[in-house]
């Protein structure tokens, strides 16, 4: 079968890294140095000015790449600082062009680049887990870079495609309010994907292709390690939080629970959320053919959000109209992309013969790494984010952090694997050959 435009795209940067890593580098230059000049304004702020996020993001991206980086050699620290560096400098760069026609906030660019930090760093742990797999396996570095492209690059360009299409619904149909949040989104989501296509596999390739070797993949625990009722008790606590948090956020969004606080569907945006929802779980559907997927993603998202939207209206108090938006979108968009990858590894798993039992243990253990890394990677810009500001703002970062702790461990790792793996292998969609 003819290999996918993702696959070749990836193996063609991976057979040229010198060349994209060149371009890439030349177009971060020519797109930062006007701002150097003077900057270009983003609402009523500019990203020249201190406060705003794309000021401060080489100070971020450094512990970022150190935290990600720790467990591998040198030369990954210096791949991840570089790819994170260039996406989000890529992404506050066309966050400032698409401010001069679009009515963007401050609190919108600095919502979107803590996005596309918490999505570049979920493909490149992806690509350097699957990249450290397949040499693992045996394969050399031409052979290792083409299954990286086939498995984490098709990954990105679903993860992508879904977002885009979801995100363009929701900037023509939303209110608009949330027209310009939902377009700086669909700008870093696009500069994500594109860079994960093109820059991640030359940087991948400069890996695979040094003389020192990749580290070991690290010894996972199994869960025959741990005793009998562990797996269960954890199973039901979590899902006595999510669904207490789910109830809660229910109540305080369309019947508070006093008097004087007011329904949260008044702050927001009833059919852009459902929009937002139901287009992502039509991509899946599209993307997968599976009905039974297309369903649990739809409704996972539609509990995280409430279970989210419970938390948050607990955590801060009083709550600001713009929270609850910016949390919906905060949390859909970076659990969309791992929810993609561990739909793949699901997929893949499933066909390859593995008892359901089987399938959710060995995806869930070789999908932690990463998505545990991205969660750290989360948590700290999270916490950074929210301890330089102020007010309303420090009080909804600090709750967002607990909000997106809560969603990847339990709705993404604990429920969608259990859901996802019913029916077993026949309805998964298998392509003609």
């Amino acid at each position: 079968m003819k290999a996918s435009l993702a696959v070749r795209t990836s193996c063609w940067c991976a057979e040229h890294p010198s060349a994209v890593i060149a371009l890439w580098l030349v177009f971060v230059a020519a797109a930062e140095l006007p701002g150097f000049a003077g900057g270009t304004r983003l609402g009523d702020g500019s990203l020249s000015d201190p406060d705003v996020a794309a000021n401060w993001w080489p100070v971020v991206a450094a512990p970022i790449a150190v935290v990600v980086s720790a467990p591998f050699s040198r030369l990954l620290l210096l791949v991840s600082a570089l790819f994170i560096s260039i996406v989000t400098a890529t992404s506050a760069a066309m966050l400032d062009a698409v401010s001069e026609s679009a009515a963007m906030s401050p609190l919108a660019g600095n919502a979107a680049l803590l996005v596309v930090i918490t999505v570049a760093v979920q493909h490149m742990l992806f690509a350097l887990c699957r990249s450290r797999e397949a040499v693992a396996s045996g394969n050399d570095a031409s052979r290792a870079a083409r299954i990286v492209a086939s498995t984490a690059g098709n990954a990105a360009l679903v993860s992508g495609g879904t977002l885009a299409v979801s995100l363009t619904a929701v900037a023509l149909v939303a209110a608009p309010a949330l027209a310009p949040l939902a377009t700086a989104l669909l700008v870093v989501v696009l500069v994500a994907t594109v860079a994960s296509l093109s820059l991640l596999p030359a940087l991948n390739d400069r890996v695979l292709a040094s003389a020192k070797p990749l580290p070991p993949l690290p010894s996972a625990l199994k869960v025959g390690h741990l005793p009998r009722f562990v797996r269960p008790t954890a199973i039901a606590a979590g899902v006595l939080t999510l669904g207490t948090a789910a109830v809660y956020g229910s109540v305080r969004v369309f019947a508070p629970a006093c008097a004087g606080c007011r329904p949260l569907a008044t702050d927001l945006d009833v059919c852009g959320v459902t929009t937002l929802l139901v287009v992502l779980g039509l991509a899946t559907l599209a993307a997968y053919r599976r009905p039974v997927v297309a369903v649990a993603t739809f409704l996972l998202n539609g509990v995280a959000v409430l279970a989210g939207l419970g938390m948050l209206a607990l955590l801060v108090d009083p709550l600001p109209g713009w929270a609850p938006m910016v949390l919906v979108v905060a949390l859909l968009v970076p659990a969309n992309h791992l929810q993609i990858h561990l739909l793949h590894r699901l997929r893949s798993e499933t066909l390859a013969g593995m008892s359901r039992r089987n399938t959710v243990a060995h995806t869930c253990r070789r999908a932690w790494s990463a998505s545990g890394g991205a969660l750290l990677v989360t948590v700290v810009m999270w916490l950074v984010w929210g301890l330089t500001e102020r007010g309303d703002v420090r009080e909804f970062a600090l709750a967002t952090t607990l909000v997106l702790v809560v969603d990847t461990t339990i709705v993404r790792l604990l429920l969608l694997p259990r859901l996802a793996v019913l029916g077993g292998r026949t309805s998964w969609w298998r392509p003609v050959r």
